[in-house]
């Protein structure tokens, strides 16, 4: 499924209020809204590219081009007000403004945030064609890799209904039970 696939089925389960509940994998219910922004300029996405010297994944690129920005996923507060949260990606503007938070991390370009993290591209892995350019940087640890592209990070979090699914642990149902104390 591509980048456009997911942001339609996405937007095709919300109410006629654009919400829907989320179920988490504490169990917690919420409700949340997404959005999406018209579609970028190829002028403006190719001004940006010539601004960094470098051509946008191919994935992020077609992202840009469909919804030049997105909220996926943001929390609805019980008094119905926006709560934050969830994954913001960036429009193409947004990106050019967010650039100077990654001075601290060069070769990192920040695409959107989540969990007070940002996501980010590694410009080296794009430029080496490394297809496992995505990183969660946040300022205590620094540059996380995600190994994953922008095509399956987007699916990877719309099917997990926007949970952290990048920590969750690795293991099968028999040590399931026995990490959790369940014998």
């Amino acid at each position: 499924m591509g980048v456009k696939e997911i942001i339609e089925a996405v937007l095709q389960v919300v109410d006629s209020n654009n919400e829907r509940l989320l179920i988490y994998d504490d169990g917690s219910i919420s409700r949340s809204t997404s959005m999406v922004n018209p579609p970028a300029e190829k002028v403006a996405i190719a001004e940006f590219e010539s601004c960094i010297e470098h051509r946008l994944p191919k994935d992020y690129r077609s992202f840009l081009l469909e919804y030049n920005g997105a909220w996926i996923y943001q929390y609805i507060t019980d008094l119905g007000s926006n709560g934050g949260g969830g994954l913001q990606l960036f429009s193409v503007q947004e990106l050019k403004e967010n650039m100077y938070y990654m001075e601290v991390y060069p070769g990192f370009l920040p695409i959107g945030t989540m969990y007070d993290h940002y996501l980010a591209i590694s410009l080296e892995a794009v430029e080496n064609q490394n297809p496992n350019y995505l990183y969660r940087i946040d300022n205590d640890d620094g540059p996380q890799a995600l190994t994953l592209n922008f095509d399956l990070f987007l699916a990877r979090f719309v099917v997990s209904q926007g949970a952290a699914f990048w920590e969750w642990p690795i293991y099968n149902a028999a040590s399931r039970y026995y990490l959790e104390g369940d014998e």
